[in-house]
């Protein structure tokens, strides 16, 4: 996570008491460990001449138990980032010591004062030479090494190996060391042993890591810091409100005297524990909101450090990762580690997962007087700005006074700020500036302020998406929250029902219970989401009351309906309206959100700017019959309008160059997915309706069905592409009355059939939130009109009624070829693979004549002569007949694979692209995918190759010579040897060519095809190759033989089970009697 301490660096830390160690380390800290290791002998007989072990020994010790004796003061007069200092300082000498302590106690075969040069040595190292090298090398372990430090994110027993791992480096080195002097060619082997047992063997490792242990319990008495970091704090229960922080650093905390004056911000920030979960202006009626205080549940965490190459972005870097329950003793091992002043901790999440949230209540929980907490809200401060400029920026927001930063960290008294950089992800999306460097901008800052003696912690958040637009310092810790658990949803309830259940009471109602919020657990799992089920069901229970299974869609409507309508009545002049009306009125409240579905819809993104947003609804919203009465003479804009009602919509903010810009998104996509279904079938019946009373009236107008509407919302982006849509389109449509569904499916092949053709008095003309060219826009528009079709008929749909009803039949094919081909000529490889996923396309034969139908895909195994158009129009259909491709069963060319195998894609692909040469020549392929599989490989690790052609040329070039047909095999081999029904085929033509390849080959081959059980093919080659070794007279060139016996040898020994009546009995004699056994 950041540098820890050398033994040199916590001696200075601590202020060392004065011997031969301490001044030799401070001498290599002077110059550096190359110079002083060819300077020493010059430099004085102190620096110059070699410690013996038992100095090394009593000075490392007896720094220790002086250093160590005073942590219990340390608690007073410091300042937190100075406390924190001494604490790694202290531990990074313990580290050490309990070493030399554990070596002091083992029985030596000589004293340790005479582990040391000779008086010869030392007086030749006293004229000039340099200090031996194994003696250096054991100095640099002291000088040089950086010391194991327990962390918050790691446990206590990788700490417990980091430092294993120094004792084994120091005794390495010390016995190097003691093996080159004279003292070692003295003693005899046994003593040799003895000596390098004591030094290095692991029963002094074991007692070093007891010394360690014992140790480090001692010190986590008294600094509360060794066991928040080593993780030893009991396990908490589920906590609430980050209470849990205040407490682990308040013992922690440095005891100052003097009154803690100047915690105004902090204050700020308490305050902010005691609001409404929604704030006090959005309290809905009927129900208690709880405050922040008594609401907010501890979240879980995934945690990491992200270095060069990771991609925390992406949810498959963070599979498998262990989830932390105990966010609290994270944060506090975190903020009290020295690693938290060298790196910003960066807090990543989905919307509404509670990140801006965790920061509020953090800044609250932090003590007064350990850390000066400063919160900036990176929408709210100027994007392109310095690291400084934003926290300044921050403050003046808060105090309404301008206060430079260093005059604010002086205020604190040695208080650590903490400063808390909240939505780098809404800087980003609302201004649209590049801050790809801003993470190691704040690393920057941070290192500057150390320097300079302003020390401060920094934590970032942002959405998981967005760090991938952005680099990591390298060992940068990261957290990931994590979604609500069943405990967590409990434990939320529970304090929502706290204020809710005498209030449901009076009306007759019943609060939420968990199992009911668990039937809806993708809501239920974020937090603000949660709250709005709990609002929803304290309606009329509507959870709880159901019958029967709620289905997706009208779960959504029901939720948006309801939020819709008491957003109605919160105005006074709709309250003492009639139900009826406010409902209507509470439905146009939809219909405005669902713009700003449509809005994001047609952009093919997540989110969108207030700017689009406002242009999108003054063009396709009537606001007039809406408008709030309640919003006086400087009404808001349309965007402010629609997103200040629904707190599911996340509202970004940012100000780059004075301008201050926002853009949208919902909380949970599913939101804006269900939108743009429910706009789209409400579009439907209003065009639907529009066209019955044009059918049934005389004097109605002529110029035709105006579809401007449902043209602009469907003639910008694929409904394919969004699944969920999909779904909830076919719920809404299942769940439409009958005559009303009916009128939508005689509807929609009208509008299909003019669905290419200019409209130039349809409405809504001017809209265009993207650029796109008219053929896009075509593709998009009828591809999406035939996939309502599918839909709403729920069954498989004659092409001919769909496309040009008037048309004659023989047309068919033509006509549908002439919108599929737009749709895949336009479409992105996205698009197009996920349209051919929804529906499946059957060609029907009927004589020369052709027809064909679509249905939705249902995962029914697709065939193949259900896909392909095998006629050429005008070519006789005597000459031309599927009959004549056929046996009798009609079942000779055709197979049936599962849709969503390779196989199966390219049939379903050529039944929506129909062309009688591509089905002449897919026929042809059907044994080989008959005897392959469906699961056609284009490469085998990274090498590509054609399985098919590959096959075909070993069938087609049997005439070959030897040396290109066992080229031919080998190339064959390295690519299908790994892919057991490619490996068969193989083996099948090699059984059947063992008299056109030499023994040697034949065993190359089938030694690289020798993977997994063998199987009949592989036996029968080998018994063949032994056939012709016997009977081609080769009885007495036993290298055939052997190598063949070798082989059956190998199969025995993988597959000891495997039955072997295969092969010739002679030549399983000869394996099982012979010497051959050895051969292998």
């Amino acid at each position: 996570m950041g540098e820890t301490l050398t033994y040199a660096d916590a001696l200075k830390i601590l202020g060392h008491r004065k011997s031969r160690l301490a001044g030799l380390l401070d001498a290599i800290g002077s110059v550096g460990l190359t110079v002083w290791t060819a300077t020493a002998g010059f430099t004085g007989a102190d620096m110059g001449v070699p410690l013996n072990m038992f100095e090394l020994k009593n000075d490392i010790v007896r720094h220790a138990h002086a250093l160590l004796a005073q942590g219990a003061d340390w608690r007073s007069g410091l300042s937190r980032f100075d406390r924190t200092q001494r604490l790694a300082a202290a531990h990074a000498v313990l580290v050490v010591s309990v070493y030399f302590e554990a070596l002091d106690t083992r029985d030596l075969p000589v004293p340790l004062e005479r582990l040391a040069l000779s008086r010869e040595e030392q007086t030749a190292q006293a004229t000039g030479e340099r200090l031996p090298r194994d003696y250096v090398e054991l100095i640099e372990v002291l000088a040089s090494d950086r010391m194991p430090l327990p962390e918050c994110h790691s446990s206590y027993a990788q700490t417990r190996l980091d430092v294993r791992r120094v004792h084994e480096r120091l005794a390495g080195r010390l016995r190097s060391f003691v093996k080159g002097l004279a003292v070692w060619d003295a003693l005899d082997d046994g003593e040799r042993t003895r000596l390098t047992d004591a030094i290095a063997g692991p029963e002094t490792l074991r007692a070093a890591l007891k010394r360690y242990d014992d140790a480090f319990r001692a010190l986590a008495a008294d600094n509360h810091e060794f066991a928040v970091w080593a993780s030893l704090t009991e396990a908490h229960a589920l906590g609430a409100g980050l209470a849990g922080v205040s407490e682990l650093l308040g013992v922690m905390a440095a005891r100052r005297d003097g009154d803690r004056s100047r915690a105004y911000l902090s204050r700020n920030y308490q305050a902010m524990l005691d609001e409404p979960l929604m704030g006090s202006a959005q309290s809905p009626e009927g129900v208690v909101l709880p405050t922040l205080r008594e609401a907010y549940i501890n979240p879980r965490c995934q945690v990491a450090e992200v270095n060069p190459g990771d991609k925390p972005e992406d949810h498959g870097w963070w599979q498998g990762r262990e989830v932390v329950d105990d966010v609290e003793r994270l944060l506090a091992g975190f903020l009290t580690s020295p690693g938290a002043t060298q790196a910003p901790l960066v807090v990543l999440g989905e919307p509404g997962s509670g990140k801006s949230t965790f920061t509020e209540v953090l800044a609250a929980r932090l003590p007064v007087g350990d850390f000066l907490p400063v919160r900036v809200e990176l929408r709210a401060v100027p994007a392109e700005s310095m690291i400084q400029e934003q926290i300044e920026h921050a403050v003046y927001r808060e105090l309404g006074e301008r206060v430079s930063w260093h005059d604010l960290v002086e205020a604190g008294d040695g208080a650590l700020p903490v400063v808390l950089l909240d939505g780098f992800d809404e800087l980003l999306q609302a201004s649209g500036v590049n801050r790809y460097d801003y993470l190691e901008q704040v690393r920057d800052f941070q290192r500057v302020q150390a320097r300079i003696g302003h020390p401060l912690v920094a934590v970032v958040t942002s959405r998981t998406v967005t760090a991938g637009r952005t680099r990591f310092p390298i060992g940068t810790l990261t957290i990931r929250l994590q979604p609500f658990s069943d405990d967590q949803i409990h434990a939320w309830l529970s304090a929502w029902n706290r204020h809710n259940s005498g209030v449901l009471a009076k009306r007759g109602l019943l609060p939420l219970t968990v199992e009911t919020a668990l039937e809806h657990r993708e809501l239920a799992e974020q937090p603000l989401l949660l709250m709005l089920l709990a609002l929803f069901d304290a309606t009329a229970n509507a959870l709880q009351n159901r019958h029967g299974t709620l289905e997706q869609a009208q779960l959504y409507r029901a939720l948006l309906l309801d939020f819709s309508l008491r957003e109605v009545r919160k105005s006074t002049s709709h309250r003492g309206l009639a139900t009826d009306r406010q409902l209507l009125l509470a439905e146009r409240e939809m219909h405005r959100l669902a713009i700003v579905a449509l809005a994001m819809f047609v952009r093919r993104r997540q989110a969108v700017s207030a700017a689009e947003l406002d242009q999108d609804l003054s063009v396709l919203f009537d606001a007039r019959d809406s408008e709030n009465p309640d919003a006086g003479h400087d009404p808001p804009s349309p965007s402010e309008q629609v997103t200040s009602r629904f707190f599911f919509l996340h509202k970004s903010e940012a100000t780059a160059h004075g301008e201050h810009t926002r853009s949208y998104e919902f909380l949970h996509s599913t939101f804006g997915e269900f939108l743009v279904s429910w706009l789209t079938i409400r579009a439907l019946c209003d065009l639907a309706a529009v066209r019955e009373v044009m059918r049934r009236g005389m004097t109605g107008s002529q110029n035709g069905l105006d579809d401007g509407f449902l043209y602009a919302l469907l003639s910008f982006a694929c409904l394919a592409e969004r699944r969920p849509t999909v779904d909830f389109l076919a719920e809404l449509l299942t769940a439409m009355p009958g005559d009303e569904r009916a009128r939508i499916r005689q509807m929609l092949p009208e509008l299909l059939a003019s669905s290419l053709y200019p409209h130039p008095s349809r409405s809504h003309q001017g809209y265009e939130p993207t650029r796109d060219h008219i053929p896009r826009r075509l593709a998009a528009y009828s591809a999406n009109l035939t996939l309502l079709a599918v839909l709403v008929a729920d069954e498989e749909i004659d092409v001919a009624e769909l496309y040009e009803p008037s048309q004659i039949t023989d047309q068919v094919v033509g006509s549908w070829h002439r919108y599929a081909g737009l749709w895949h000529g336009q479409f992105s490889s996205h698009e197009w693979n996920c349209t051919i996923d929804l529906m499946r396309v059957r060609i029907e034969r009927d004589g020369e004549q052709m027809n064909v139908y679509v249905r939705r895909e249902d995962g029914s195994p697709v065939s193949l002569k259900d896909s392909v158009t095998t006629i050429q129009p005008p070519v006789s259909y005597d000459l031309t007949r599927w009959e004549v491709l056929a046996d009798t069963d009609g079942a000779l060319y055709d197979i049936e694979v599962p849709p969503m195998t390779t196989a199966g894609r390219i049939i379903r692909e050529t039944a929506f692209l129909p062309n009688w040469r591509t089905g002449m020549l897919l026929l042809q392929n059907v044994p080989f995918l008959r005897a392959t599989g469906p699961t056609v490989r284009w490469h085998a690790e990274d090498v590509p190759f054609l399985p098919g052609a590959l096959l075909a040329e070993l069938d087609y070039n049997r005439d070959v010579a030897p040396e290109r047909r066992a080229a031919m095999y080998r190339r064959c081999s390295t690519v299908m040897a790994g892919v057991p029904e490619l490996r068969e085929q193989l083996l099948l033509r090699l059984g059947d060519d063992i008299h056109a390849l030499t023994p040697s080959t034949t065993v190359e081959l089938l030694r690289a095809m020798s993977a997994g059980p063998p199987s009949h093919a592989y036996l029968h080659a080998i018994d063949r190759l032994w056939r012709r070794a016997v009977l081609d007279g080769t009885r007495k060139d036993p290298n055939t033989r052997h190598m063949v016996v070798a082989l059956v040898k190998a199969v025995l020994k993988a597959s000891p089970d495997v039955a072997l009546n295969h092969l010739s009995r002679d030549l399983l004699v000869a394996a099982r009697t012979s010497n051959e056994w050895n051969a292998a």
